[in-house]
């Protein structure tokens, strides 16, 4: 092919004429300050997602009516699974702390303290109450 084709070739593919540049320069500058306008705004959907992070055991208060006064470890241990801590000094109280830490920042703890006598359930102390049947 010779110079001449390929010029004329490529400016009939490209309009160099100075409108069709100061159009396409207008075109820019726009899609450049909606990407501004975007970025610097305060929109919700444009923050990334933060899950809801769950620590400790989850106790319900249906669980803790199922435990009953003289109830076994085992038994209790069935019903709420096992403690997130035993101390090591006193084996016969068992701590479940169940915590929530939300997307907005707010912590949500709850705590079950529970207290066995010679192997038994004696005693239920912290945020959930037993049923008094």
């Amino acid at each position: 092919m010779s110079q001449t084709m390929l010029q004329l070739l490529l400016a009939s593919k490209h309009d160099s004429s100075p409108s069709s540049h100061s159009r396409l320069g207008l075109k820019i500058a726009l899609i450049a300050l909606c990407l501004t306008i975007t970025a610097c705004s305060n929109n919700r959907m444009l923050r990334p997602h933060k899950i809801a992070i769950q620590q400790g055991n989850m106790i319900t208060q249906e669980m803790v009516n199922r435990l009953k006064p003289g109830m076994t470890k085992r038994q209790v241990e069935f019903v709420l699974g096992t403690p997130l801590i035993v101390d090591s000094f006193n084996t016969d109280q068992w701590n479940y702390i169940y915590t929530l830490r939300v997307a907005s920042g707010r912590v949500v703890q709850k705590d079950l303290h529970v207290l066995f006598v010679d192997g038994q359930l004696s005693e239920l102390t912290g945020d959930y109450k037993p049923n008094e049947e």
